[in-house]
């Protein structure tokens, strides 16, 4: 694991667990945060090297949006879902890339990939309209990937694209009113009739096109990894990270008040230290399952091999199983920790609404992403956009 990516974060992890109720009231993160973050290099993982990036490890980046995630889910799913959007901007061409981080290294990039908008064909590209309910970070970016419908002469969809457009071209709305992850700047954003250029739309029909350009033995290594596999770990990461934040906010507290106390100690109720081994082996199980899985992909993208079906399914299952252990193992933790756990300002119960909060995104379903693997398994056909591209 890259020490690069991680000692920052470390030596800005208590400011932003200090910090966390105070982001959760602005419901969005600070400027001086965010310029801290972004000094850290870690939202600069996946953006081309060419353009100030670093190009480097998938592992090592998810083990950072972890770290962070400890801290501050809020502060950490921002991140995940800004730096992994760095990576969807890569597999577009040049001009795009230069668009964004040609002038500023530093530009930052959100995404909400909802097929809400309206993308229509024009002369020199395509207009877009829509407006999309809940884009992260939406008051912090420069830049947005926003999916869209491609309609066609009949007035009907043709397609799927996911759209590129400067701030300065959406309406910001106001922030969501969700239970938890409140400090993301989750903001609704309009577009009306903009024009888009060609080489900012990132469309299923191109696809392929893309992709394959990819494969050239000039072409960056790390663009080959699956972006579906990259874009659902990016979902779950936080997840995981506020889970451990929460553990060891528990267990250090206990030690603390085991040192001080004169009489029975919480911690020797066997059925609470059961409850905090099972959900502490719950986060470690899916920390190497994923972790392997990364592995795994970018050695495949760095011998440019193509990625085997297996892979990506198991990939698939591993990170929608970890959302699940990390809902599991927060239950655990808030049923043991009694009348403390449910106090509104703990770390306990922020990270259990980030965390149920996270686990509701359509990327956790369980059914959909582990019942992929299972169907392979028997020997079924499968067919998912989050295994196949």
């Amino acid at each position: 694991m890259s020490e690069d990516i991680l000692d920052p974060i470390r030596a800005l992890l208590p400011g932003v667990r200090e910090d966390a109720v105070k982001v959760e009231a602005l419901r969005t993160i600070p400027q001086e945060t965010m310029r801290a973050l972004v000094g850290t290099g870690l939202l600069r993982t996946f953006q081309p090297r060419a353009l100030g990036g670093a190009e480097g490890d998938p592992a090592a980046f998810f083990a950072g949006i972890r770290l962070l995630s400890s801290g501050c889910g809020s502060v950490g799913w921002t991140a995940s879902l800004m730096g992994t959007t760095a990576w969807h901007v890569a597999l577009l061409e040049e001009q795009a890339h230069d668009e964004v981080w040609g002038d500023d290294p530093d530009a930052l990039v959100t995404s909400s990939y909802a097929p809400l908008g309206r993308l229509v064909p024009d002369e020199a590209g395509y207009r877009l309209s829509g407006t999309w309910n809940s884009v992260v970070g939406a008051d912090l970016a420069d830049w947005m990937m926003l999916g869209s419908q491609v309609i066609g002469r009949s007035g009907e969809p043709i397609d799927y694209a996911a759209v590129l457009l400067p701030r300065s071209e959406v309406e910001v709305g106001e922030a969501w009113g969700a239970v938890g992850l409140r400090g993301t700047g989750t903001r609704a954003v309009t577009v009306e009739e903009t024009h888009v250029p060609l080489h900012r739309v990132y469309a299923t029909a191109r696809r392929s096109t893309l992709v394959e350009a990819l494969r050239a033995p000039t072409a960056p290594a790390l663009y080959r990894v699956p972006y579906a596999a990259i874009y659902s770990t990016s979902i779950t990461a936080p997840l995981l990270g506020a889970a451990e934040g929460a553990y060891a906010y528990y267990t250090e507290r206990s030690r603390q008040r085991s040192r001080l106390s004169l009489g029975a100690r919480s911690g020797e109720d066997p059925s609470t230290s059961l409850a905090i081994a099972r959900g502490l082996n719950e986060l470690d199980a899916s920390v190497l399952q994923i972790e392997r899985d990364l592995r795994e992909l970018h050695a495949c993208a760095l011998h440019n091999e193509p990625v085997p079906i297996e892979l990506r399914l198991r990939a698939r299952r591993d990170q929608v199983l970890s959302t699940e252990r990390a809902v599991d193992a927060i239950e655990l933790l808030l049923r043991a920790a009694g009348g403390h756990g449910v106090q509104g300002s703990t770390p306990i119960l922020r990270a259990w609404r980030d965390i149920h909060t996270g686990a509701a995104h359509l990327v956790n379903n369980v059914g959909q992403g582990a019942g992929l693997y299972g169907r392979w398994a028997l020997g079924f056909g499968v067919d998912d956009t989050l295994v196949s591209v």
